[in-house]
């Protein structure tokens, strides 16, 4: 039990430095002290939807035209579905700002 527990305790500080590396995170700076303000990773037992944001936006910024057309990202006109490997919806995408930022980076000129 212990070591799963490390093990979460190891992703939740790695999700904490993709954090702070996007620029996401925020110091608040009081006369003697800083306080740095990061998310809390799992709100119960679902992913902050906010780190769930950033980890689509890297994915999708990794990603090639290739990936779309083998079927591991699926655009369906109002929504975008990242798949598992074996072709299961994992994540869907509603956010158009999202969506239309990963067309245009993949549209060819």
């Amino acid at each position: 039990m212990s070591e799963n527990k490390s093990a979460l305790e190891r992703l939740e500080e790695l999700l904490k430095d993709i954090w702070r590396g996007s620029g996401s995170g925020s110091v608040i700076a009081a006369k003697h002290t800083e306080f740095i303000v990061e998310p809390k990773i799992f709100l119960g037992d679902k992913l902050n939807p906010e780190i769930l944001k950033l980890l689509v936006l890297n994915y999708l910024a990794q990603t090639s035209r290739q990936d779309s057309g083998i079927g591991n990202i699926e655009f369906t006109g109002d929504k975008l579905i990242i798949k598992t490997p074996k072709g299961k919806p994992l994540v869907i995408v509603r956010d158009q700002k999202i969506i239309q930022q990963y067309l245009a980076a993949k549209t060819p000129y």
